[in-house]
């Protein structure tokens, strides 16, 4: 059903595409009148990739801060030989690009690659560097998201760099799955990503990431059933947590 925003850059956007934009990181706390106050003037269109298309490629100039109204996207790095490891996966109201605000050179840093038909709204950077000294609430609701944001998503990286700290690869599946259970604060609980995905978050090989995840379960540590998880000895699991 068609919306009934009278702004320009709101009026395209579908009931759910707005409710995404709303509840992302960057606008928390707003308004729906300060929501459409503060974007009024940057005449922002939303932009449509297709599944398997590209958002942004590793070392090319980004174009602003993203959110995700709709679909699926990964945030991906590779090395040298050509493997990929995934760094997050983007739903919607996830934001994407602040890391890069106040750089110099503001060139994306890694590549982010559909994985349905996304729909996306970017800021331009100077909608945040604009007249740092105002005082307008909202404005200081939105710098305040922003740190907010960058502070969590460091965590998120010091937790990426614990799993491939571990040298084996039980540990890096307990590890990913003790923060999983601590996130959800349920068992069972569920994988956000496929296999594929995930052998790609722990940078291990998929063949043999299902060989051990089997060996986990004839042993009676999890059980599994498609994307979802039972813990039947969380203790020895949480220990490798962050």
């Amino acid at each position: 059903m068609p919306n009934t925003y009278t702004d320009s850059s709101l009026s395209t956007l579908t009931n759910a595409q707005y409710k995404s934009l709303l509840a992302s990181p960057l606008l928390r706390g707003l308004t729906e009148d300060e929501l459409t106050h503060f974007i009024s003037s940057l005449k922002l269109t939303p932009r449509t990739y297709p599944k398997d298309s590209f958002i942004a490629i590793t070392g090319e100039p980004m174009e602003g801060i993203g959110v995700i109204l709709s679909g699926r996207a990964l945030l991906t790095r590779e090395n040298v030989l050509g493997q990929r490891t995934i760094m997050t996966e983007l739903m919607p109201s996830s934001m994407f690009g602040e890391a890069l605000l106040f750089t110099d050179a503001p060139l994306w840093p890694a590549t982010i690659q559909t994985t349905k038909e996304t729909a996306v709204l970017f800021f331009p950077l100077k909608a945040f560097t604009h007249d740092l000294n105002s005082d307008e609430p909202a404005r200081v609701r939105i710098l305040t998201n922003l740190l907010h944001d960058m502070s969590e998503k460091a965590l998120t990286l010091t937790r990426k760099v614990h799993y491939l700290s571990l040298k084996g690869m039980r540990e890096r599946i307990f590890a990913y799955f003790s923060d999983l259970y601590k996130k959800q604060k349920t068992n069972p609980f569920m994988l956000p990503v496929n296999r594929q995905e995930l052998s790609e978050i722990l940078n291990v090989s998929r063949t043999s990431m299902s060989r051990e995840l089997g060996r986990l379960q004839d042993e009676g540590i999890l059980q599994m059933d498609g994307r979802q998880v039972t813990l039947l000895k969380p203790d020895e699991v949480t220990e490798y947590g962050f």
